[in-house]
């Protein structure tokens, strides 16, 4: 069985091969477990990430509602639409408080 990510990734250009339906499925596998290795352990420390409610913004910052719209339509302070509950993650709160304090 030819290792066909290995020999794209050797950078190997102009060569003719005859694949196999299952060379084609090994890699379609090592290409889904890669991405799984790269995306798995950002996605995961994403969903852990605190979220706060639209009231604990508003008070955090002493704005109103449309502030806070504002702030999302100018890509200032981006919500996170949790089903239908609007949130905001704590990280990007604090990076804005940092920016306002400056």
């Amino acid at each position: 069985m030819t290792n066909l990510l290995e020999l794209i990734n050797s950078g190997v250009t102009g060569i003719t091969l005859n694949v196999t339906p299952e060379d084609l499925l090994y890699l379609v596998k090592q290409t889904i477990e890669a991405a799984k290795n790269e995306l798995l352990p950002v996605m995961v420390s994403a969903a852990k990430e605190a979220l706060l409610t639209k009231q604990e913004v508003m008070e955090k910052f002493g704005v109103c509602h449309t502030t806070l719209w504002n702030w999302g339509r100018n890509n200032i302070l981006i919500p996170v639409k949790v089903g239908k509950k609007v949130c905001y993650r704590q990280s990007d709160v604090e990076r804005l408080i940092l920016e306002k304090g400056k």
